[in-house]
């Protein structure tokens, strides 16, 4: 039976490498899925009907002298021209995508410049969408949005731990839950999955979990302090990732930082932080003020930056990152079961 199972296998190899590389047809394919520029100061905009992307920058940047940072395609397309290189941006500048199969298009990238005072992209938190092909709500319009959270990975095992509720009328949250992930979960280490919602982008990578969330996006202002409205809830028992109860009260992260990004390294600009254990009922603002350099000595250590780097003051910010979980410990999969954080409205304060 083995030597059958084996002929057959090779059968099957030696016909798949005797199969033309277009036998199924090239891909037609030829759509911008994700585009930034330097100095960039918020959300990108791409209007796939009208092949129209939106982009604003810092008060203080050279139209003429930018250039793509980041560029994603379909698969197999190509773009002119491409990353890094600078172009007048002074007026709307064409990036021609070309299909695998020769097919073109066209994309008309506009960028203006922001406010000095920018806020985050719907961080009234009212506006959701569902992904393509998903069963569960994400924060944002639509796929461009700058907010993500874990849900993607979550559903693999169960229902999504991060939804949209309504405080009144048109105005809605982002409820987080400490899901207990069951003898599925502890397996891997990973029984307890702390509700995130932050800022960047969430892409599973099942070998790596950890590694699935890209925090910061685009982001050029200077603030003093954020602001946002939160209710939390601590559940219990509070169990680690493989399952053990721990003598331990569950507490939710809410916390803000301003980078330098620039060749790769991330320099830690200004840390704002805020964890508590304390249960609020009812929708209650709180104000973290930024601390900017270097954090100082009897700081908790979780505050930061791993890799140990600080900018100076005459660092520009070009991102930012905003995180709000209901485990505080969630990283490492620890958490309190059912325990509910909600945020709402933030908003950065100048």
């Amino acid at each position: 039976m083995k030597k059958v199972a084996l002929s057959l296998l090779a059968a099957i190899l030696i016909a798949a490498s005797c199969v033309k590389e277009d036998y199924f047809g090239k891909s037609g394919l030829n759509e911008i899925l994700y585009f930034t520029i330097t100095q960039q100061a918020g959300n990108t905009i791409i209007d796939q009907d009208s092949l129209i992307i939106r982009i604003p920058v810092a008060p203080s940047a050279n139209l003429a002298q930018l250039s793509a940072d980041s560029i994603s395609l379909s698969s197999y397309a190509s773009i002119s021209p491409g990353v890094g290189d600078v172009q007048d941006f002074s007026q709307p500048v064409t990036y021609t995508v070309t299909a695998e199969n020769g097919s073109a298009a066209d994309y008309t990238v506009i960028v203006t410049r922001g406010s000095s005072t920018p806020q985050l992209d719907n961080g009234s938190l009212d506006e959701w969408y569902t992904p393509s092909g998903k069963n569960y709500q994400e924060p944002g319009k639509d796929d461009n949005t700058i907010w993500a959270t874990g849900n993607a990975g979550v559903v693999t095992l169960t229902t999504p731990n991060v939804s949209p509720t309504v405080v009144s009328g048109t105005d809605r949250a982002s409820e987080m839950v400490t899901k207990d992930l069951g003898a599925l979960g502890q397996l891997t280490g990973q029984r307890m999955a702390a509700g995130t919602t932050f800022t960047g982008k969430f892409i599973l990578d099942i070998a790596n979990p950890l590694n699935s969330t890209k925090f910061g996006v685009p982001f050029t202002g200077s603030p003093k302090s954020f602001t946002v409205s939160y209710t939390y809830a601590p559940g219990s028992p509070y169990r680690d990732g493989r399952g053990n109860i721990l003598s331990k009260e569950d507490s939710c992260d809410i916390y803000l930082l301003l980078e330098n990004r620039d060749n790769n390294q991330v320099k830690r600009l200004a840390t704002g932080w805020f964890r508590s254990g304390t249960t609020v009922a009812s929708y209650t603002d709180i104000t973290i003020p930024l601390t900017y350099g270097a954090l100082p000595a009897g700081t908790p250590a979780y505050q930061f930056p791993a890799n140990g780097l600080f900018g100076s003051v005459a660092d520009p910010v070009t991102h930012i990152t905003f995180v709000a979980a209901s485990s505080a410990y969630g990283a490492t999969y620890e958490g309190g079961t059912n325990t509910r954080l909600v945020i709402n409205n933030v908003r950065m304060n100048y």
